[in-house]
This record gives C-alpha cells, structure tokens and sequence, in this order.
C-alpha cells in the first residue's frame, strides 16, 4: 500500500504517490474491491452513447460549484480540458491573448504547453512570441501551483486578477486538476479559498 518494488523486489517507501492520483496508496484492497465491481457492472463508457452515469455525474458535479456554473463537458484529461477551456474563452471573446502565471502547469498540448512555464514539463521549441496584451482572451491560474513547487496564491490575489480581467473582457478559468475535490481539506474547490467565482473551472484524476 505505501511501499513500491522495482523488478528485483527492492522496497521503497512511496513518499510522492504520483500527481495526486495515487495518493491513496497502492494495491488497497477496499479501492480495488471497488474497481472490481465496476468493471462488473460497466467497465467502459464515453459521452458519445448515452447512460444515465454520466448525466448523474454531471449533476453530482454542478451541485458542488457555485453561482452559474452549473454546465459540464466531459474530456479526457486535464491538459485537454485546459485546452477546451482555451477555445471556449477565444470563441466567447473572439480574442486570442492568454495570460497564465510563472510556475504554472496546464498541461502537455500544444496550447496548454504555452501557457506551462516550467522547462522540465516543456519541449524546447517555442510556443508563439512573447508579446503585450491588448486584447485579452482570459486568465487560467491554479490556486495552489503543485507541479511548481506546491506554492500557494496570496490571499486576495484571485479576486484582484479577475477583477482586472473581467474589466478587459476576459474570462476567469481555474485549473483545479490538482486542487479540486477537496484536496485542500477546507474547501471543495481551491478557488473558494480566495472568495471568487471562475467563469470556466478545469479538472482531472
């Protein structure tokens, strides 16, 4: 459960567990008693077929968010989902200026890559020029930078950005990949944390 063997039976104890989508051990019984049963009962699905799973998701999901978010979109990861978050924006304010932060981690597509800013996540080639804003296309920022270093947000940081973006007629976008379903312990999303409402929430694992 908290230890890993590598191919000559050496023990290790896992202190990392992955991007938070082990961290609840390995080879638990209770959790793989529970995968058995599902791949029982439906071992595979996709949003293209209908099942009554995935709109009881949904309205799981949009019970827990505040204010007007109340519309899911299923994708298959957290980088796609930062990236459909992208498009959204662009194709709701028709402008292509993304504004991201120094630390931060979207993810592994090409758009999200841009707006990644570690170079141990990032291939060296570039992902467009460095330029001003004019026209501005939405701000995405994680509320607590976990691949960066596990950095948190100055209190009242979020509420300061996205009333400036707001005033520039961008969209607001939290990536809550790593700090949503209560991983934080006092909130469900990390955004609430810092007393605003997004206009476009990301997630994964």
């Amino acid at each position: 459960m908290q230890y890993l063997f590598d191919e000559n039976g050496r023990r290790y104890l896992d202190a990392f567990a992955g991007i938070v989508t082990v961290s609840c051990g390995h080879c638990r019984p209770e959790i793989l008693n529970a995968i058995t049963e599902q791949s029982k009962l439906l071992q595979h699905d996709t949003t293209i077929y209908l099942h009554h799973a995935i709109a009881d998701f949904a309205e799981a999901l949009a019970s827990k968010m505040p204010g007007k978010l109340k519309v899911v979109y299923f994708v298959n990861s957290g980088s796609e989902a930062n990236e459909l978050a992208m498009m959204m924006a662009r194709l709701y304010t028709g402008n292509l200026g993304m504004i991201s932060l120094s630390n931060a981690c979207h993810g592994g597509n090409s758009g999200t890559l841009g707006l990644t800013a570690l170079n141990t996540w990032k291939y060296p080639i570039p992902q467009g020029e460095i330029h001003h804003v004019e026209k501005l296309r939405g701000f995405i920022a994680e509320t607590i930078q976990g691949v960066g270093g596990a950095l948190e947000l100055a209190p009242g940081y979020l509420k300061l950005v996205y009333d400036i973006v707001r005033k520039a007629d961008g969209l607001c976008i939290a990536d809550e990949v790593q700090t949503g379903f209560g991983r934080r312990g006092s909130n469900y999303w990390g955004f609430e944390t810092q007393g605003v409402i997004p206009d476009i929430v990301t997630m994964a694992k």
